[in-house]
């Protein structure tokens, strides 16, 4: 691609996102910014096309957010507006987790009528809930970028285990296409790379180290895990929603009931409880959930 249509692609993605040259060490949209826009993705091991796409524009934003603290910034504002429960068309289902923050009220992290699908022509009933890792420092900063991005998710999981509701889970979240109208979005706020435990040292302690994560048959190497609390929280989401829509407390598995994680092709039709990675042969996340045990807690749980 020509030079100056990839400074036309820049300038429309900085207009799009929000962002500006000086992301990347810089003051116009020109050679240089290509190139130092090429030195971040091969750093960050993205495609280095030199184009801030929204992968690109994702982890330049973590990388601020890690330089600036920005994601504390908010973190500090969020003492206020817990609740027990979580919204479903409309309707409060209870949840077994005492750090929940809803659609409304103070702390709230509602995304915008723009970056999801209304659905009133019935009751919907999701069969799956898909997984994500967010792939930011925080709850906030994940809505952040979601809402630039014009993309969402139904709940983001932060580190200290609240849980943020974005959108009322009748409406359709824009998180993993093909499944989108069939699936509730859940993210767990992670960074992955292990450059930022320096930073969740310092704010929360060290996040736990994952080393043995296999995706699609590639072996992903040492990366971020989850935090025991988060984790917690997760299994009284889930726990809350396979309730509610009578969703089988199942995850795709091998013939020895391990995990399934090679996968050839997307998982459509299944009902239950998937990571991102089981939708798109494209995403890794969410890797290293052990979500056959998660699910086996909760079953037991509930005896």
């Amino acid at each position: 691609m020509p030079i100056s249509d990839k400074n036309f692609y820049n300038l429309s993605s900085a207009e799009r996102f929000g962002w500006d040259p000086s992301w990347f060490c810089c003051e116009t949209f020109d050679d240089i910014l290509i190139n130092n826009v090429i030195e971040f993705q091969r750093t960050h091991g993205l495609d280095a096309d030199g184009l801030v796409g929204p992968a690109t524009f994702t982890r330049a934003m973590t990388e601020r957010e890690a330089k600036f603290e920005l994601a504390m910034m908010a973190l500090a504002e969020k003492s206020e507006g817990a609740q027990k429960y979580i919204s479903c068309n409309s309707e409060r289902i209870p949840i077994d987790w005492d750090k929940v923050v809803g659609l409304h009220g103070k702390g709230s992290l509602k995304l915008p009528h723009s970056n999801f699908k209304n659905y009133h022509k019935k009751v919907r009933d999701p069969q799956m809930l898909v997984t994500h890792w967010d792939a930011c420092l925080s709850a906030a900063s994940c809505h952040r970028v979601l809402k630039k991005r014009g993309i969402s998710s139904h709940f983001v999981i932060d580190n200290d285990g609240t849980i943020y509701q974005m959108v009322d889970t009748q409406d359709i979240a824009w998180h993993a296409p093909p499944v989108n109208d069939l699936s509730i979005g859940i993210d767990i706020s992670n960074a992955y790379y292990m450059k930022y435990q320096r930073w969740y040292r310092k704010k929360f302690g060290n996040r736990p180290v994952l080393e043995d994560s296999t995706v699609h048959g590639v072996d992903l190497g040492p990366h971020l895990g989850y935090y025991p609390v988060q984790i917690e929280a997760y299994k009284a989401l889930v726990s809350a929603l396979s309730k509610h829509y009578d969703i089988p407390l199942e995850c795709p598995t091998n013939g020895d009931g391990t995990l399934l994680t090679k996968v050839k092709s997307s998982i459509k039709n299944f009902t239950g409880t998937v990571c991102h990675y089981h939708v798109s042969r494209k995403k890794i996340d969410c890797a290293g959930l052990d979500l056959v045990n998660i699910l086996e807690e909760i079953r037991d749980s509930g005896d």
